[in-house]
């Protein structure tokens, strides 16, 4: 049995640098900690590594890259970005959203460019770690959620109002629409 404490975010991620089977590893955010867990093993219910985040803060939210990189990012409104061979940070962008942070999705295009959902009306994308805002896009209203296809950066966000707004990026990582 496993017991999480208070979970926002679950994600499988996309490939894991160790060699493990993806489909059997998870990366929840729990309250202040990002938690790994492996349905192979039976120790600790499958938990296989808890990593603290911010201090008195809340994580919402998890993604991962191909190359196996972890990002989380919560109320302290910075993203963390770690590295699952070291469970170590490799980068922290602080005050990349106004807000708390809600959604993050790592770019197709290229992998140190990641996106960033606040729970106001702004999805902001930059370089993760040279802590650089690359663009940003709005809403008409608060975002409920975004989401972003898998093998290219089509985003797409649904707002309080009932708008769905979609951005296309191209490969130079320039928004061609909205």
């Amino acid at each position: 049995m496993c017991w999480l404490w208070y979970p926002s975010s679950v994600r499988f991620p996309q490939c894991f640098p160790q060699g493990s089977e993806c489909s059997s590893i998870l990366a929840i955010t729990e309250g202040p900690q990002l938690s790994i867990w492996d349905f192979r093993m039976h120790n600790n219910g499958g938990c296989v590594q808890r990593v603290s985040g911010p201090t008195g803060g809340i994580l919402y939210s998890v993604c991962t890259s191909p190359s196996g990189l972890i990002a989380v990012g919560g109320t302290d409104r910075a993203v963390t970005i770690y590295d699952p061979r070291r469970w170590s940070a490799l980068s922290r962008w602080v005050g990349c959203s106004k807000y708390e942070i809600t959604g993050l999705s790592f770019s197709s295009v290229d992998q140190s460019f990641i996106y960033v959902q606040g729970v106001d009306y702004e999805i902001t994308c930059g370089r993760w770690r040279e802590s650089e805002r690359a663009f940003s896009f709005r809403g008409d209203s608060n975002w409920l959620g975004f989401s972003k296809c898998a093998n290219t950066d089509v985003v797409a966000g649904w707002c309080e109002s009932g708008s769905i707004f979609v951005a296309d990026v191209r490969q130079d990582l320039s928004v061609i629409g909205v």
